[in-house]
This record gives structure tokens, sequence and C-alpha cells, in this order.
């Protein structure tokens, strides 16, 4: 694939969060006070409150981060995503929602801070510390995200032609590497949604079990993203698409309680996509590249974009 249609058709997506820990490491020498030399052989931490009480933000920080990997394909940065522009949009409003999620649960949390501390005082008693407390709380939690364009390094008069050239080569290895690894995780996908959809359909000598509506929405959003995700337009990847398309075509889960000719039908020819799929990401290869961490400010990208 042309790299530069992929830089039109995909971006990278940036999501940065923390949130303020809540426990912390007791110190030796209090251990060794009270337990003697045996503390030599032990390890302990203590909660500075009840970890509960960050529990929304936590959630609102994973929900956000479950919403980039549902529409973006893996990248051999870490912390950074790949996802096509279409789907931009959707991101975005997702984010802000749980951006504003995130916020409005510390809030609640920043209102029964100081309460949270004298709870711990009265817990913790002599292990109690006031400076494991941050004065200023809000500066320990964060969430933002910024969109960055990806492009092959520039010729610039910083770089000689050598450095160009090898900087240039690390760029398109990961860029195959990225290729190979979301083409892998894109099949496994596909791979576990037909496979709950053949241990649905298979009896094991019992009473039928119900296929829901639900079930045949995932494998059709799956199918319907792919136009999407697949950013590379792996053929074979398509053509296994069509295949599930035409198995499940005008099949619903009525006709599959009444008809267990259907059911076996579509069971047997569920079987044998799985065993492609399997087949074809056992073929794959797995190049595995050591590509350090990398800031944003590299020659790997460009500016921020806007939505």
């Amino acid at each position: 694939m042309d790299y530069k249609e992929l830089f039109r058709k995909a971006c990278l997506v940036q999501l940065s969060t923390s949130v303020w820990r809540t426990s912390k490491a007791i110190n030796h020498s209090v251990l060794t006070d009270k337990i003697g030399e045996d503390a030599e052989w032990l390890r302990g931490k203590k909660y500075l409150i009840d970890p509960t009480l960050l529990g929304p933000i936590n959630t609102a920080t994973q929900q956000a981060r479950n919403t980039i990997k549902k529409y973006s394909l893996p990248f051999p940065i870490g912390g950074i995503y790949m996802v096509p522009k279409e789907s931009l949009s959707v991101i975005d409003e997702r984010l802000q929602y749980f951006e504003a999620r995130f916020w409005d649960s510390y809030a609640d949390f920043e209102a029964i801070y100081e309460r949270s501390m004298e709870d711990a005082r009265e817990v913790l008693k002599e292990l109690f510390d006031e400076t494991d407390y941050p004065v200023d709380i809000r500066s320990k939690f964060k969430f933002q995200w910024r969109y960055m364009t990806v492009d092959l390094p520039r010729k610039t008069t910083i770089l000689s032609p050598a450095i160009y050239e090898r900087e240039k080569q690390r760029f398109q290895e990961m860029i195959e590497e990225t290729r190979e690894t979301a083409i892998a995780a894109l099949k496994e996908e596909f791979s576990q949604v037909v496979t709950h959809l053949v241990e649905r359909l298979d009896n094991n000598g019992e009473r039928p079990r119900v296929i829901s509506n639900n079930m045949f929405n995932k494998i059709n959003d799956f199918l319907d993203d792919l136009g999407t995700r697949n950013l590379f337009e792996d053929e074979e990847l398509n053509l296994l698409a069509e295949e599930a398309r035409h198995i499940i075509n005008n099949t619903n889960p009525y006709s599959l309680k009444y008809s267990q000719n259907l059911r076996d039908n579509i069971r047997s020819d569920m079987e044998n996509l799985k065993s492609s799929l399997d087949l074809s990401i056992e073929d794959m290869p797995r190049r595995k590249l050591k590509i350090d961490p990398l800031p944003v400010e590299t020659e790997l990208f460009e500016e921020e974009m806007a939505i």
C-alpha cells in the first residue's frame, strides 16, 4: 500500500490521563521498628484513602481508552493509536463525554478529600503522614488528548543525507510492522466474533441455545466497521468478510430457532470460516521491531490537527 494513501486515511490519537495513586509503600524503618529483623523479609504498603472513592474517575478513564481501542488499530509506539479519519468525529464526541464524566467525578472526590484524610488519620494512626497528601490534589489528575498526522521524516538542513535515509528506513519498517500487527489484530477480533457465534450454534447434544439479535448485530457491526478499519486494504480480510456476509445473509434468530437444518448449515459454514481465519493468522509474519517511545515532536509527526 502507498504510504501517502495511508497518511490520507489515518491519523494518530494520543490520550494522556493520570489519577492520584491511593497507596504508598510503608517506610522500611517503620516495619523494622514494629517487627524487628524479620522485616527484611517483608514489604508492605498502606492505602492513603479508601481506593473505591476514585472508582468513578478510573472508570471514565478506562472507558475512554476502550472507546479509542474500539475504533483504532495497534501502533508500535506506546500510548498512541492509529485511527481512520472517518472515525474521528465519533471518537472526539465520546472523549468529550468521558472527559466531562472524569472531571465531574473528580469534583465529587475533591469535595470529600479533606474528610477522607481525617478518616485515614484515624485508621492509619502512627502510619499516617500528612505529607503523603498533596495540597493541590487537582494537579494529580489529568485527562487530555490530541490528534497528530503521521508522515515520513522530512529532509531538513539539520539532517545529513545519511541520517535522513536511516530515519526514513526506520519509519518505513515501523509502518510495515504496523500493517502486519493491524491486520493480525483485525483477523483475531474477527475470529473471536465468529467463534462466539459457532459456540452458540453448537448444541452439544443438548437443547439449542438461544441466539439473540445482539449476536447478529455484533458480527454485522464488525463487518460494517471493517470497511473503515481495514486501512491497509488487506484483500484476504475483505474476502473473508464477504464470505461471512454471504453465510448470514437473510438469517435471523427466529429462523435459527425453528430450523435445526439451517442452524447446522450456518454452524458448519462458520466453522470453515473460522478455520480459514485461524490459518490466515498463523501464516502471517511475526515481525517484532524494538521501537523506543518517541516524543511527539520528532520528525515522525506533523503538527496537531483539528477535527
